[in-house]
C-alpha cells in the first residue's frame, strides 16, 4: 500500500513539474511557469502595502527571450490588472507597448501569404489582421476557448468588439477550418 502511494505521488509530481506548461502557443502561461520566472521576466515588480512582492505581466521566458504570444496576451488583458501604485500602470504599459511596437514593425515587413485560420491562429497571427490588436486578439482566443470553433467566418462577429466594419477589413484575410 505504501509503495503504491509513493509511486502515485511520484507520477503526479513528475507530471506537474515536467509536463509542457502551455497547451497552445497563445494560451497564457501556467501558474507554475510564472512562479519559476525571474523578476526580470516581468514588465514591472511592485511591493504592495503589506510588503509583499507583486510581479505584473510576465512576457519573457526563463532565458530572457520575449514570448510574443504572451506579450500580446499581457497587453490584451492589461486593463484587468490592479496596481499598488497607479504610476506603475503607465510604466508597465509603456514597457510592454515598446516591445509590441518593435514586434509589429518586424511583422509588417513580412507579407501575409495566405488567410489566417481563425480556429487555430496564435495571438501573433491574429494581430497580423487589419484592425485586430492585442485586446481583440485575446477576445477571439478566449471566445474560441469558451464556445469552440468558428463554423464560418461570419461567426467571428460574435466576438465582442468585432462588428461590421472590422469584419469588412478582415473578411478576405481569414478562413475557417478545423
Amino acid at each position: 500500500m505504501g509503495k503504491r502511494i509513493f509511486v502515485t505521488t511520484f507520477v503526479c509530481v513528475f507530471i506537474f513539474v515536467c509536463w509542457p506548461a502551455g497547451q497552445a502557443c497563445s494560451q497564457p502561461w501556467s501558474d507554475f511557469t510564472i512562479r519559476s520566472l525571474p523578476d526580470s521576466s516581468f514588465a514591472i515588480v511592485e511591493i504592495d502595502k503589506k510588503g509583499k512582492k507583486v510581479r505584473h505581466f510576465p512576457y519573457r521566458d526563463k532565458s530572457g527571450r520575449i514570448d510574443f504570444d504572451q506579450l500580446i496576451y499581457c497587453l490584451g488583458v492589461f486593463s484587468n490588472e490592479t496596481w499598488a501604485e497607479p504610476k506603475n500602470r503607465e510604466i508597465a504599459r509603456k514597457h510592454l507597448e515598446e516591445h509590441y511596437y518593435r514586434f509589429r514593425l518586424q511583422q509588417l515587413k513580412e507579407e501575409m501569404t495566405q488567410p489566417v485560420n481563425i480556429n487555430r491562429a496564435s495571438l501573433k497571427e491574429l494581430v497580423q489582421l487589419p484592425s485586430i490588436g492585442p485586446v481583440l486578439a485575446v477576445r477571439v482566443f478566449e471566445y474560441r476557448k469558451t464556445h469552440g470553433v468558428f463554423r464560418n467566418i461570419n461567426d467571428i462577429k460574435n466576438v465582442e468588439g468585432i462588428g461590421s466594419s472590422t469584419m469588412a477589413g478582415i473578411r478576405y484575410y481569414i478562413k475557417v477550418s478545423n
